[in-house]
């Protein structure tokens, strides 16, 4: 084995954190024991091939600190400085981080490359403990993981991240602790050491602040590398700090520690105390028959109120259809969505008329306005589906709702673990594939990746509005009904079929749930608000960088000719060129022309990421929305459901891609899933415009 493909991992931890647990399953209960040289501790280390790289683990003695008062903890101490591991591991019992974090605050404090790894984070939510891990990272500015040995979660993402740090791909930090009054004192310590710096074995300022605390090995290190003299120097510090404080320098340093811990999980860890609450409704999640049809229910429930405040629909097509056409004029126009598609056309119009008509007005309007506007009109959309994820995860219900959907997802062949993918995908497909890694079976796992990307995703559900919008009368709801309806139907479909090969082939398990059912309790806000601005600023992120430049990659692709002369005329651009070289394939669906290659534009684009169809589509009509511009278009209602579902269910982004081949690493996997998702989404065009002409 190439010694670069060899990466060599320390584990540590205080006792009673669950590290023997994790580093069994970390190495397969593959574990080689024998002794530390010297002494009669036991030394157990073990190996796990991932993503062709052999993982080497050694799991160090389970300590309290690196004082190297104790066997245990010189041993500790030596493997880390002296052995230097690629990587080292520190766990924090998530049920109780604010004693077990000392550990690892001291160990970012002399080593660089370290994870930190919250374990048994399955239990947190029964104990009434909430932990924002993000905010932790960071403010302390190394990784953090969440892992749970029992479910397997955050396995295959903490694998993820040893070889991202050993190969570089990740960098970790010195934590520099603010010692506040004493950082004087380690300043003058460390002034000290300097002229010794080039001999120095150990970080400059991690040795200061030990001698300070009367480290004897280190004394003894300072004694025979640097002489009698330079001890005496440092000891006269360490007893000025005795004789102003009155108080043991050690003390005063483990004290300032624990208030450093307190900063940094303040706000980030919330307690409270749990009540196990039994209600009626929850009883009957449980039925076989009853709990499916609450669930489901329940879900459809929230996302219709999650529509109705965003963009009025379905509101205002029942207000309509009853005969009020001006209040639902009105729901619709002062929803929110209405009101910032409102003020993006009123700065669209300004711009013009400050700079007047130029290729600088048109991109500046038309590229960055009109193509960021058309995303960032449903951001409330995002954040409103965010917030309901959220308080079914964070009120207990999730959870119930996956026992109740189990019987009825094993029918297709997976477990009620698929649940929280689902869920999540309607949010985003590339989270939901990430949170696949907490299916126990793996080849339910694959059949998870390749299908989740079917589920419409907020992305798509922007889409879907606006095409809906363009519809006449009750059309527009029963556009958005038939499509979700398809894009689960595809997902249950396909599911099935590949577990039937899997099953034949005898790779097929029958599918299990394993859960913990936390109590049922009222949501709590700042929680939620975690998940919500994680959602959301996911969102903002691929908004602000991808989706920015490819707008302007759309302006300059429907503004130039391919002479690269700046044009008004959209059909005489390069895109159209690339476009009508694919429109033959929706003639099937009765488009031609110009409707046929804008069309065929939008699609290709979306591949990259599907909020751009409607970039795309306003760009290139010089319209003021999608809807607008698909009625520009002068689509039938047939044409306009067909490339509705194809949109649906062809590939939603290149991101997810990509995260389908970091999760597998297979060309394979992922190419297949491209070539999937595209037949599925064809066929699925020409059946719905069959069924559209016919009804």
């Amino acid at each position: 084995m190439d010694s670069r493909r060899i990466i060599r991992i320390g584990v540590t931890g205080q006792p009673n954190v669950g590290k023997s647990t994790l580093f069994n399953i970390l190495t397969g209960r593959r574990v080689h024991v024998a002794n530390w040289p010297g002494v009669t501790v036991e030394k157990h280390e073990g190996e796990r091939i991932h993503r062709g790289y052999v993982l080497r683990f050694v799991d160090l003695p389970g300590i309290y600190g690196f004082s190297a008062l104790t066997i245990e903890e010189r041993i500790a101490r030596r493997y880390i400085l002296e052995e230097k591991p690629d990587v080292l591991l520190v766990l924090i019992d998530a049920l109780n981080p604010e004693r077990t974090m000392y550990l690892a605050i001291q160990a970012i404090e002399m080593y660089p490359n370290v994870i930190l790894v919250f374990t048994k984070v399955d239990e947190t939510h029964a104990h009434g403990i909430h932990i924002n891990y993000s905010l932790i990272e960071k403010r302390l500015g190394v990784p953090v993981v969440a892992v749970s040995a029992a479910t397997g979660y955050g396995i295959e993402e903490l694998l993820d991240l040893i070889i991202g740090m050993a190969t570089g791909r990740i960098s970790g930090r010195i934590l520099r602790v603010d010692y506040e009054e004493l950082n004087h004192y380690i300043d003058s310590v460390i002034y000290i050491l300097s002229r010794f710096e080039d001999r120095l074995k150990y970080p400059i300022r991690w040795l200061a602040i030990r001698l300070l605390e009367g480290d004897r090995e280190l004394n003894e290190y300072v004694r025979r590398e640097m002489g009698e003299d330079v001890l005496g120097e440092i000891l006269g510090v360490r007893e000025e700090i005795r004789r102003i404080f009155h108080r043991d320098p050690a003390e005063l340093f483990a004290q300032k520690r624990f208030m450093f811990i307190e900063r940094i999980l303040r706000n980030a860890v919330i307690r409270v105390p749990v009540k196990r609450r039994k209600g009626r409704l929850i009883k009957y999640l449980y039925h076989p028959l009853v709990g499916p049809i609450l669930s489901v229910s329940l879900l459809v429930a929230m996302f219709i109120i999650a529509f109705t405040i965003n963009t009025g629909f379905p509101l205002n097509v029942i207000l309509a259809d009853l005969g009020y056409d001006e209040l639902a004029e009105a729901v619709e126009n002062y929803s929110v969505g209405g009101l910032m598609e409102s003020l993006i056309e009123y700065v669209s119009d300004n711009i013009y008329s400050a700079l007047g008509e130029s290729p600088l007005t048109s991109l500046v309007a038309d590229g960055v306005i009109g193509g960021i506007g058309a995303v960032l009109i449903f951001l409330p959309l995002i954040m409103i589906v965010a917030f309901i994820l959220a308080v079914l995860e964070d009120s207990g219900l999730s959870p119930r709702i996956a026992v109740s959907l189990h019987n009825l997802l094993t029918r297709i062949g997976v477990s009620g673990h698929a649940v929280f993918p689902m869920m999540l995908s309607l949010g985003c497909n590339v989270p939901a594939v990430l949170s696949t890694r907490a299916i126990p079976n793996p080849r339910e796992r694959v059949r998870l990746i390749m299908t989740i990307p079917f589920i419409p995703c907020q992305a798509r559900l922007v889409v879907i509005l606006a095409f809906a919008s363009a519809l006449t009368g009750v059309n527009g709801a029963l556009l958005i009904l038939y499509g979700y309806l398809a894009a689960f139907l595809a997902f249950s479909l396909v599911n099935k079929l590949l577990y039937i090969y899997d099953r034949r082939r005898g790779l097929a398990v029958e599918p299990e749930i394993i859960l913990e059912l936390p109590p049922i309790h009222r949501p709590l806000w700042r929680v939620v608000w975690w998940h919500v601005w994680d959602s959301t600023k996911h969102f903002l992120v691929k908004a602000g960088s991808i989706i920015f430049l490819l707008s302007i990659l759309i302006w300059f692709l429907t503004s130039y000719t391919p002479s690269l002369q700046y044009t008004s005329e959209a059909s005489t651009t390069i895109g159209a060129a690339i476009a009508r070289f694919f429109s033959p394939l929706l003639y099937p669906i009765g488009l031609s022309g110009d409707p046929a290659w804008i069309i065929a534009f939008a699609l290709i684009v979306g591949f990259i990421a599907k909020e751009s169809v409607l970039s795309a589509l306003t760009i290139t009509t010089n319209a003021e929305s999608g809807t607008a511009a698909v009625r520009m278009l002068g689509l039938t209602d047939p044409q306009i459901a067909a490339i509705t579902v194809f949109t649906l269910l062809y590939v939603p982004c290149m991101a997810t891609i990509a995260v389908i081949y970091s999760e597998t690493k297979s060309v394979k996997i992922a190419l297949a899933t491209i070539g999937l998702m595209m037949s599925v989404a064809y066929i699925g065009m020409l059946i719905t415009y069959a069924i559209g002409l016919i009804f």
